[in-house]
């Protein structure tokens, strides 16, 4: 009698820990994609910048860098698409360039880059309405120039995955052993 008492103690607690680590992750997770709201524009105001190139003299490529200033007095998105894309034109055909979509006030530079394009390729950003080019003759950039770092927003959702696979791993494991 005793060990069925004590083997659903344990079960519940193991159960009421599973369910604390889940609500624990759902809150970090929605916590990390929280921000404050932005409002959906049409034209940017101010003006989309390339202040340098990534240059590789050896392959004869080069990412192009791109930045914004914004004069606007809130953030505001513009998506992705026709009215705020990366034209090419040159050689490369294609190359990898997750736009900015968000547009806080102020000056950000490189704020995303273009893959690598060759030296006879010019790359343009359209972004509400305004437009800026890059291609292999723009200055190089220096050290001060921190590239953006790649992501697609999954961090959160992974992070919640890996709780769950761990909850789902001491759960089983503690069940092994009480068996």
């Amino acid at each position: 009698m005793r060990s069925v008492r004590s083997s659903l103690r344990r079960r519940g607690a193991l159960v009421a820990t599973g369910a604390a680590a889940l609500v624990v992750a759902i809150a970090a997770a929605l916590m990390l994609n929280t921000g404050s709201a932005a409002a959906t524009w049409k034209t940017l105001a101010g003006t989309p910048t390339c202040d340098c190139v990534l240059q590789n003299s050896k392959s004869g490529t080069y990412r192009a860098v791109f930045g914004y200033t914004s004069t606007a007095g809130s953030a505001g998105t513009i998506a992705a698409g026709d009215n705020n894309q990366v034209l090419l034109s040159g050689s490369t055909r294609s190359t990898v360039a997750d736009v900015t979509t968000r547009f806080e006030p102020g000056t950000h530079k490189a704020t995303f880059a273009t893959g690598w394009l060759s030296k006879d390729t010019s790359a343009t950003w359209t972004v509400g309405g305004k437009t800026v080019t890059a291609n292999w003759s723009k200055p190089t950039c220096g050290s001060d120039v921190s590239l953006p770092a790649g992501g697609n927003g999954t961090g959160p959702l992974i992070a919640l995955i890996m709780a769950g696979v761990i909850a789902a791993f001491v759960f089983w494991r503690k069940r092994r052993k009480a068996a």
